[in-house]
């Protein structure tokens, strides 16, 4: 419990190499492109699949190599390297520090939304904060009082309470992979609440997908 730091990484790894992803932590790989062997788990993760590992973990690039968004929640007190050992490149592009007070009470969510041409995205708040990034396309949103253009590869925290609104681009589609961490009693529940009563019964245009939505301990 306490003040935890989630961070994400876009590690690039190369044919055949291996990289070592250090701690014992709650860590989400999600495959952008390419494909993984990850240390004890019994299938290559490929392309826009994604894992859940808790401890010191090792991946191997396939054949054409992978790109890797990594997803961590790092307790303060623990000393974790962040850069990837052996990565052809390991930049962290997004973090930000969360408290976590509920003992044995969260799960962590790994999901894509995707946004069809124009979508309205109504002012709502999340029941947990998270990292968001885009994996095509470019939303406008606005929260935390700013206004801001995410593009293809951009990454941003949000921390639940705060209500964010805004919309996707008119010209091509638009998705995001985020993870959140989200109460226990939220598995396979939305974690989204409208401001606007009468936004409930709106029709809602975007479509989700969940690779993990797991129990952890934090």
């Amino acid at each position: 419990m306490g003040t935890h730091t989630i961070r994400l990484y876009h590690d690039r790894i190369g044919q055949g190499e291996t990289v070592t992803y250090e701690g014992a932590v709650n860590r989400i790989l999600y495959c952008r492109w390419g494909g993984i062997a990850i240390s004890g788990h019994p299938a290559e993760l490929v392309c826009d699949g994604a894992a859940l590992c808790t401890d010191t973990t090792s991946v191997t690039g396939s054949i054409d190599g992978a790109i890797v968004w990594r997803f961590e929640l790092i307790p303060d007190e623990l000393e974790v390297r962040g850069p990837a050992l052996g990565a052809l490149s390991s930049e962290n592009v997004a973090e930000s520090e969360m408290t976590l007070e509920i003992p044995h009470g969260y799960l962590i969510r790994c999901d894509a939304v995707n946004f069809p041409l124009g979508c309205e995205i109504f002012k709502h708040t999340h029941a947990g904060g998270g990292i968001r990034c885009i994996h095509r396309g470019e939303l406008n949103l606005e929260f935390g009082g700013k206004k801001n253009t995410f593009g293809p590869n951009d990454a941003w925290f949000e921390p639940g309470p705060d209500p964010v609104c805004g919309s996707a681009s008119t010209q091509k589609g638009t998705g995001f992979v985020r993870v959140m961490i989200l109460p226990r009693t939220l598995l396979g529940k939305s974690s989204i609440s409208y401001l606007d009563e009468a936004d409930w019964s709106k029709p809602k245009r975007q479509t989700y997908k969940t690779y993990v939505d797991s129990f952890i301990e934090v």
